[in-house]
């Protein structure tokens, strides 16, 4: 794997918090580092969350979770992915449109962390099969509040078969 992926200990484990519920288990998908160091930092001081991987390009995102998603394994391996934007032009856009597509396979809701609002982005992003499109400058309680929410969602919307 590229240096460029980061993963906690607890990586290839079923983690349990200690009030005996799953953590829910996130893999965070930002180009810069200080912005995916300090996701980490916020996201696990909080105990029933588990960043499982910290990953710096999204193409890379989706090999890790192919990886991870094979036949011998149980469950889904992530339940939440953070997906930053950047201040991208059209064309990067759409490769991210296709990106957040392809990630959408996968057994886990997908949150996008955008630096600014854009309406246009927003709907597109949806409509690709994203659970939550909020601003990067979110405060951590917000987006704790958006992660759980997430989770929730989509576990209820799969076990139902949606």
């Amino acid at each position: 794997m590229s240096s460029a992926i980061q993963l906690s200990h607890s990586a290839m484990g079923n983690i349990v918090s200690l009030e005996g519920t799953p953590k829910i288990r996130i893999v965070i998908v930002e180009k810069h580092a200080a912005v995916r160091r300090a996701l980490c930092k916020r996201l696990s001081a909080t105990s029933h969350l588990d960043v499982i991987a910290a990953i710096q390009e999204p193409a890379e995102a989706g090999a890790f979770l192919s990886a991870l998603d094979a036949p011998n394994k149980c469950g889904p391996f992530a339940d939440v992915i953070l997906l930053g934007l950047q201040n991208e032009t059209d064309e990067e856009l759409f490769k991210t449109i296709e990106t957040v597509k392809h990630l959408s396979r996968y057994s886990a809701a997908i949150i996008v962390l955008a630096p600014f609002a854009d309406e246009v982005e927003r709907r597109l992003m949806e409509q690709a099969g994203v659970a939550s499109y909020l601003l990067k400058y979110i405060d951590s309680p917000g987006l704790i509040r958006e992660i759980e929410s997430a989770s929730h969602r989509y576990s209820t919307s799969v076990s139902r078969g949606m």
